[in-house]
Parts: structure tokens; C-alpha cells; sequence
């Protein structure tokens, strides 16, 4: 009897004993775990959109890395073109050196000749019109050399070595000179420095007159002493006159 109760109690120990293991099994094992906050889900979530959303802006943005350009040697500076006010500054000092010195070759050609016609288109026996450029040393300076005479007129010398032999070579009215009117027509002529009008002061500058000029025939090779000197060869046939009623030209 005492054996039986013993093992009652046994059994109702073991019964307690599984009991309790079920139940701790039930509590272990049969929980369900609880929800996460809602903050803590939501900040996750933008968290993440975020870092997809960088992500993405930074590959959009993303340049292709540029092509280094090949520097090689630089090649020589061109010269830059001259500007339109510099070439309009060369061609007016152009124009200013080209004028002197054509004024200059005229005047040059005026005192000794060159470059002037022999002699004009006038014929013995006419009467013409001519204006006459002088200064006042023509006076002095203008001569002639040849041998032969034209109506009673000669030169003052009959080479540039000799002075006229055959009459006196200080009448005006009768010694030949060498002109040369305004428009570059070179001939010899007498009379011009007894004129009333160039007995007076003469003007300092050059200055030029208008005369009567009749023309008496040629004279043969003369040879014409201008302010400079003598001129190395002699002309050809040069006409001759006589030159009457000058006026200065104001």
C-alpha cells in the first residue's frame, strides 16, 4: 500500500515535471516577436531612398574624363598686319617725299636745263608771248658761249673760256642770254635787263615777268652758264630774239 502511494507521487511529480517543460517550450518557442517602432521603420526607409538618390545624382553627373589635348611646339607669330591709320600715315609721307622731291627736279631744271625742251615751236620773224621765271643773281649769272651771232646779237662769251672779242659784251641790247619761261620752254634772248621794269629793287624770292618775245633766227651750239656753272656739253640750235615791254608779275 505504502509502495503504491510512493509511486502516485512519482508519477505526479513527472506529470508536474512535463507540465512545466510545456509550458516553458510555450513560452520559448510560441512568442511572437514584437513590431519595430513606426519612427524607426519610416527613418530607414528615407534613409535608404536618400542613399538611392545620391547614388543616382552622382552617376548622372559623372562627366567623361576630356581628352588632354597633345601641346606641341608652338609654330612662329605671324607678323600682325599694319592698321589702316599706320598705312594712311606711310602713304602721306609717301605723297610729301614724292612731291619734294619732284619740285625740287623742276626747279633744278629750271636754273640748268634739264630735263626741258631744246627749244619751242616758234619761228623766225614771229612775235610771242612768254612769261619769264628769274631771281635777281640771273642778272649776273645768266650767259651763253658761241661763236656766231643772230641779227647783230651775240653771247658774252665765245667759249666758256673766252669772253666776247668782237664788239662790246655789256650792251643788254645786244648780248644774248639763256630763259626759261614758266611752262619749261628754254630759248636766248637780249634786252631783258634794261628794261624799265627790272631797273629797280627785284624781289628777293623768284619771281617771274611777262614780255614780248620776237624771234630773230637760231643760234648755232651754244653753251649756257646758269647759277651753278657752265654745262658740260654744248645745245643744239636754240632760237634767238629780242625781248621788249616785260612786266613784273605781281
Amino acid at each position: 500500500m505504502a509502495e503504491k502511494e510512493r509511486d502516485d507521487d512519482r508519477d505526479e511529480d513527472e506529470g508536474e515535471t512535463e507540465n512545466e517543460g510545456e509550458t516553458e517550450n510555450e513560452a520559448e518557442g510560441g512568442a511572437e516577436p514584437e513590431p519595430e517602432p513606426e519612427a524607426e521603420a519610416k527613418s530607414k526607409a528615407q534613409l535608404a531612398a536618400a542613399e538611392k538618390q545620391a547614388a543616382a545624382e552622382a552617376a548622372k553627373g559623372k562627366a567623361p574624363a576630356k581628352k588632354t589635348a597633345k601641346v606641341g611646339k608652338a609654330g612662329p607669330k605671324r607678323a600682325q598686319p599694319p592698321s589702316s591709320a599706320s598705312l594712311g600715315k606711310s602713304m602721306v609721307l609717301f605723297v610729301v617725299v614724292v612731291g619734294t622731291l619732284a619740285a625740287g627736279f623742276a626747279l633744278l631744271g629750271q636754273e640748268r636745263g634739264g630735263g626741258g625742251p631744246r627749244g619751242p615751236a616758234w619761228k623766225p620773224g614771229q612775235t610771242v608771248d612768254v612769261e619769264i621765271t628769274l631771281v635777281a643773281g640771273d642778272k649776273r649769272e645768266l650767259n651763253c658761249a658761241a661763236t656766231d651771232e643772230v641779227n647783230g646779237r651775240h653771247c658774252s662769251f665765245e667759249t666758256p673760256q673766252k669772253v666776247w672779242g668782237k664788239g662790246d659784251p655789256g650792251d643788254d641790247k645786244k648780248t644774248l642770254r639763256p630763259y626759261t619761261s614758266t611752262d619749261n620752254v628754254q630759248f636766248v634772248a637780249a634786252g631783258l635787263w634794261s628794261e624799265p621794269a627790272l631797273a629797280g629793287n627785284l624781289p628777293a624770292t623768284r619771281f617771274s615777268v611777262k614780255c614780248k618775245y620776237t624771234v630773230e633766227g637760231k643760234l648755232k651750239s651754244p653753251t649756257f652758264h646758269w647759277e651753278s656753272g657752265w654745262e658740260g656739253q654744248p645745245r643744239g640750235e636754240m632760237l634767238a630774239g629780242l625781248l621788249s615791254g616785260c612786266t613784273l608779275v605781281p
